[in-house]
């Protein structure tokens, strides 16, 4: 391809339709990055925007007496303390086997970094 002086290979028309949808997801990221830093209402930003009012009027009806039908299962919760912890340790059992496996692979490497200190400091 010979275009304005410039030549390029044929390789740069190999576009294929994902390569489009990632670079306008892309695009649609910055424009609600963008939009949400600086308070600035813009369409992609609706979605986290529409969120983070919910956790707000959430956070609202649970520290005051007034009660929405989101509300209702967090303030049970914080209400019984009991729950809340049968809940956690029910989690944690679950989530425990999963964790100890990760962990099994991770500590034979561990291992073999901390030679690479060799005594000296970041200062010295």
């Amino acid at each position: 391809i010979y275009d304005d002086g410039t030549t390029f290979s044929s390789s740069v028309l190999d576009i294929t339709e994902e390569d489009l949808v990632d670079r306008l997801m892309e695009g649609i990221t910055t424009i609600a990055s963008i939009s949400l830093s600086i308070d600035y209402l813009a369409l992609p930003a609706v979605p986290h925007i529409t969120i983070n009012v919910f956790k707000d009027i959430l956070a609202l009806s649970v520290a005051t007496d007034y009660t929405i039908s989101a509300a209702e299962s967090i303030k049970e919760l914080l209400d019984n303390p009991e729950a809340l912890a049968a809940a956690a340790a029910a989690a944690s059992a679950s989530a425990a086997p999963a964790a100890a496996e990760k962990e099994a692979a991770p500590a034979a490497e561990e291992e073999e970094e901390s030679d690479e200190d060799m005594g000296f400091g970041l200062f010295d």
